[in-house]
């Protein structure tokens, strides 16, 4: 037999063995129930659906016989007391038609009145009853109609009453001279639970407790030798091949079923056993295939690596070649083309400062000479170009490098139409930077956003902290904007969109690269005929807080 350690299985040998089960839980765990149980159960449960269903079918059906025959004798006996009332010398008595229907009443106990009504006329007047018979009831209209056509010695109407459904009036005509003279009424009770019914009911009841006794005790029998037996030798070869036994085998007791699963699960473990044998020699090999090719693919390896970086290296070489001579021939050809105008603005510019007096327009020139200066600068930075450049870091602060930037560049937005707008943060933490590196990318930025906008617009600065750690710089313009394709190139090198000689294309990759050299970067968002908005990110400086 099948007990509970076969239904729940065997922990096997990779899986964790289960948490004990508290007592009280112990106390609630219900038993499965066994497979003879739960087949006793089902078949004992359609038993008595069928004996219940047959019960209930035979039973109305019984019960309606018997009501039929307890209506034909109804019928049966209005006819025969109106024939005997028919045959009476006229004029009829009372009394002695009374004495007839009290017969009728007492020949069965159903029987609730018997009444015989006269026909006057077209009416129907009651002449004499049985004794205790129940009130009378005027005749349905129906019945009248069927009375009058004349229709001799049959049912007029047997239909249940209003009130009681199992009560039932029985009409019969009553003749003279081939006419109808009147009618007999049966008034009779028939039987809610026919006594036969009753005792079917108990029959069936006896014959449904020894129908599950029989299958209980036949189905345990059955279980026990033709199945569990065979089922215990089964689970016992499954948990020797489950342990890793592939020789057990399954006794096959029987050509059954049982014995076909038997034999399948023989030829199952024959077949397991062969693939395992197979898989065993086939990993052997295939370890030493890996074994040999890791080994290769190692040796491999290692030399990609070493052509690898030998290759960076010398591609990283020739960019810097390449950026150095290109930055070389730039910084030679600009300080050609600049140096000369540069000192005669610079000598114009101090001849007109000592010739006024205007505070202002000192002030303008002042302005004129530190840019001319810076261009300098800028000359000298680029034709250093070509040696390794160290900017050098120090607290700075955007807000004021910001100022003195738009300051500087106001009458280029006035002469342009270009509106500025600014927005700049309190208290902005400063930033590590070169004052020139940055002023040089920003001023870039401007300049590009005044190129956007040929016919006027709207110049936007803001500066803002972000988070705990950045210091964000916006430089937004209302102008052409530029397309996707376009954004993807801005910050290469020697690339522009501008026309020809008005750019060289090497503004936005200088900003670029002294946004890097500070630790920051760089985010654009454009659309054509919508504007361009630069974003600079910087991290704070250390000591700032």
């Amino acid at each position: 037999m099948i007990d509970a350690r076969s239904a729940t299985g065997s922990v096997s040998k990779g899986e964790q063995a289960p948490a004990p089960t508290p007592p009280q839980e112990t106390k609630r765990a219900v038993r499965p129930l066994r497979l003879h149980t739960k087949t006793t159960l089902l078949v004992s449960a359609i038993t008595l659906i069928v004996l219940a269903a047959m019960f209930l079918v035979i039973s109305s059906r019984v019960a309606d016989l018997v009501r039929e025959e307890q209506k034909m004798l109804a019928e049966l006996q209005a006819i025969n007391l109106a024939q005997q009332i028919s045959q009476m010398p006229a004029p009829r008595d009372p009394a002695e038609m009374a004495q007839a229907a009290t017969l009728v009443r007492g020949s069965r106990p159903g029987i609730i009145s018997v009444r015989i009504w006269q026909r006057v006329g077209g009416v129907f007047v009651e002449t004499a009853a049985a004794a205790g018979s129940a009130p009378a009831e005027e005749i349905p209209e129906e019945t009248k109609n069927s009375l009058r056509s004349g229709m001799a010695s049959r049912v007029v109407s047997a239909r249940p009453a209003e009130k009681d459904g199992s009560v039932y009036r029985v009409f019969a005509p009553i003749t003279e001279d081939g006419r109808v003279s009147g009618a007999v009424e049966l008034v009779e009770r028939l039987d809610d639970a026919p006594s036969v019914a009753v005792r079917y009911r108990q029959t069936a009841i006896w014959i449904s407790l020894l129908a599950i006794a029989l299958i209980t005790l036949s189905t345990y029998l059955l279980f026990r030798q033709v199945i569990y037996r065979p089922i215990d030798a089964l689970l016992a070869a499954m948990a020797r091949a489950e342990a890793g036994d592939f020789e057990a085998r399954a006794p096959v007791r029987a050509s059954d079923e049982l014995g076909q699963l038997s034999e399948g699960f023989n030829r199952m473990i024959a077949r397991i056993r062969a693939m395992s044998e197979e898989r065993e020699k086939r990993k052997q090999l295939l370890e030493e295939r890996v074994r040999e090719a890791t080994l290769e693919l190692q040796k491999r390896n290692e030399q990609l690596e070493a052509i690898n970086r030998e290759l960076w290296r010398t591609a990283r070489r020739i960019t810097e070649l390449e950026r150095l001579a290109a930055a070389g021939q730039t910084a030679a050809q600009f300080a050609h083309e600049v140096g000369t105008p540069l000192n005669l603005i610079s000598g114009h510019v101090q001849l007109l400062r000592a010739s006024l007096a205007d505070p202002r327009a000192v002030s303008r020139l002042d302005i004129i000479g530190e840019q001319i200066e810076r261009i300098e600068r800028i000359v000298r930075h680029t034709l250093d170009r070509t040696r390794p450049e160290t900017p050098i870091f120090a607290p700075l602060d955007l807000n004021a490098l910001v100022r003195r930037i738009l300051n500087a560049t106001a009458p280029a937005l006035a002469a342009r139409n270009i509106t500025l707008q600014t927005e700049f943060a309190a208290e902005l933490p400063l930033v590590a930077g070169d004052a020139d590196r940055l002023q040089q990318a920003l001023i870039n930025l401007i300049n590009n956003a005044l190129d956007a906008m040929l016919y006027g617009g709207t110049l936007t600065v803001r500066t803002r902290a972000e988070g705990a750690e950045e210091v964000v710089v916006e430089i937004a313009d209302t102008g052409s904007g530029m397309t996707e394709d376009v954004r993807s190139h801005i910050f290469e090198p020697f690339y522009t969109t501008k026309g020809r000689g008005r750019g060289a294309g090497l503004g936005l990759f200088i900003v670029q690269q002294v946004v890097h050299e500070h630790g920051g970067r760089i985010e654009v968002e454009t659309a054509p005929q919508r504007g361009t908005l630069f974003r600079l990110r910087f991290p704070r400086a250390a000591s700032s807080g």
